[in-house]
């Protein structure tokens, strides 16, 4: 279980995320946290009629999951609580519509009566129409020139792991997706951008809009 330094540094981590998801850059919260505690301030916001300024903000941009409520009612945080605060979270969640959140994608394959011996046939061909969207090679070099080639969630170095063949491999995240960008965006290697190993960059994207980095590593650190 989380502890309560841990949820400190999830809320401080909230500023940042919520900017970059929202451009909602919520200076008061970020104040609070640093004040009060992160604790001692999101058992304020969780007291009845005391709602976060921000939270319509969220709901609009369909970001209800980086609301205080929503990491209140997380499994890792829910026990520094009270149920009466849980309860609190709960009520102002249970109205929202689905839209207020990110769209889950569940691309893990479902459980079937399938006999063994079926034989399936693969390989056809089939044309798709896919929107295409261009990255910059430049980029990425200047975003490991920065950042290294170590994976930012989980800290694996492929060299250390593979010998020489592993040298230099590594994945590189837009922490804003593509298709979200306006057409003329000029993309920062060094905040936009930041090197994940396959498995890591596969889990941030097991959800549209996908996971934060921050949020996969506390998953992490804590499965």
């Amino acid at each position: 279980m989380s502890s309560t330094e841990d949820l400190n540094e999830e809320l401080l981590s909230l500023y940042r995320r919520t900017g970059e998801a929202t451009n909602y850059w919520p200076n008061y919260f970020l104040r609070s946290v640093r004040a009060e505690g992160g604790l001692a301030f999101a058992k304020k916001l969780l007291a009845p009629g005391q709602v976060s300024s921000g939270f319509d903000s969220l709901i609009e941009v369909r970001r209800a999951d980086l609301s205080v409520e929503s990491i209140a009612l997380e499994p890792r945080f829910s026990h520094l609580f009270t149920e009466e605060e849980l309860q609190v979270a709960r009520d102002r969640l249970a109205p929202l519509p689905a839209e207020a959140f990110p769209e889950k994608t569940n691309i893990a394959t479902q459980a079937e009566d399938v006999d063994e011996n079926t034989q399936f046939k693969e390989g056809s061909v089939r044309r798709i129409t896919i929107n295409a969207y261009e990255r910059d090679p430049k980029a990425r070099e200047a975003c490991i020139r920065h950042h290294g080639t170590t994976c930012n969630v989980c800290k694996m170095d492929f060299e250390e792991r593979y010998g020489s063949i592993g040298r230099d491999f590594i994945h590189v995240h837009h922490k804003r997706p593509l298709s979200n960008l306006r057409e003329n965006y000029k993309v920062d290697p060094k905040k936009d951008l930041v090197p994940v190993c396959p498995n890591c960059h596969a889990m941030l994207h097991r959800r549209s809009p996908p996971y934060d980095v921050e949020q996969l590593r506390a998953i992490l650190k804590h499965a």
